[in-house]
């Protein structure tokens, strides 16, 4: 027999955020976000791809 699940209702709602608020959430993300610059590392070089008529023998 399936039990019957107890629903919470949810904690009290934040009151919606104003643009300003936003805006310097936004900001702060995008401050503490990595540039490119910063983050990127040297890629390994990609696969040759075999030459023509090349086969693999068994």
């Amino acid at each position: 027999m399936m039990g019957m699940t107890n629903w919470q209702k949810p904690g009290k709602r934040e009151a919606p955020k104003t643009k300003a608020e936003l805006r310097e959430m936004l900001t702060e993300a995008v401050r503490n976000t990595p540039s490119p610059d910063q983050t990127s590392k040297p890629r390994p070089a990609k696969a040759k791809k075999a030459a023509p008529g090349a086969a693999d023998v068994d």
